[in-house]
């Protein structure tokens, strides 16, 4: 039997709710794999790395690196990388996570103190 109209939109509610519910979990923290080199005649490392809420191509030398492409570095410093996207995609998602979770505890604290000056 086919559903309504009406029932198709109460089971795509249902399933969007399910999905915003197993999202609300703690993953485990992934460090980067793909160390920067440490002599400048060995070139570039390149691999991804998290930046604000995507992942991106990047390569890292001795001393500087770059996000967004691995051909050559434009920032100082250098940084480990990730070495597949997969692997960055998840240490972005753990991000996130404390990100928020840090949030949610400071809003947390402002509706305790509320809650104080009200009762």
């Amino acid at each position: 039997m086919a559903m309504t109209k009406k029932e198709q939109e109460q089971v795509q509610e249902l399933k969007r709710k399910l999905s915003t519910l197993a999202a609300l979990r703690w993953t485990e923290k992934v460090l980067p794999d793909v160390p920067p080199r440490s002599k400048f005649t060995e070139g570039l490392t390149t691999g991804w790395l998290p930046c604000y809420t995507r992942v991106e191509p990047a390569c890292s030398s001795v001393v500087s690196h770059a996000i967004g492409q691995t051909h050559e570095t434009t920032s100082q410093g250098s940084r480990s990388l990730y070495s597949t996207k997969l692997l960055a995609l998840k240490a972005l998602r753990h991000e996130m996570e404390l990100r928020f979770a840090n949030e949610l505890a400071g809003i947390d604290i402002q509706i305790a103190v509320e809650k104080g000056m009200s009762e």
